[in-house]
């Protein structure tokens, strides 16, 4: 009684077994669609972008800063501006100096030091003379 029960479980096993094999074999000889691979990241950081040119709007706020430092540090380092108070601002190109002074040759410096700088395009001088 054992021995018909042992083919029938050896039989069930080697049909299974068969199923197995020939669905592999359909399944090898069918085109498998290609694996789909994730995107490897960068192991690079990206590259710098180039600073804007003047003109651009994102350009304008950087060159307006650095032309209002470099004419703030020149009007403090000039001996001949001792006692003013000179504010510059700079809006796309056109430097504003605003503040007292106390003569009109310090006005002068103060226009000369903001006329040579790169990028300006005009001098408003509002600056005003305390003669007391």
């Amino acid at each position: 009684m054992k021995a018909p029960i042992a083919i029938i479980v050896a039989g069930a096993t080697a049909v299974a077994l068969g199923s197995c094999t020939s669905e592999r074999a359909e399944q090898s000889t069918a085109p498998s669609p290609p694996p789909r691979v994730a995107a490897a990241p960068q192991s690079q950081p990206p590259a710098p972008q180039p600073v804007a040119s003047p003109g651009t709007n994102s350009g304008d706020a950087i060159t307006d800063s650095v032309i209002t430092t470099r004419i703030k540090a020149g009007i403090l380092s000039d001996p001949g501006m001792a006692g003013s108070d000179v504010s510059v601002n700079t809006d796309q190109g056109v430097v504003s100096l605003t503040g007292m002074i106390k003569s009109q040759e310090q006005a002068a410096i103060a226009s000369a030091h903001a006329q040579r700088q790169d990028g300006v395009m005009r001098v408003d001088n509002m600056l005003a003379a305390n003669l007391h």
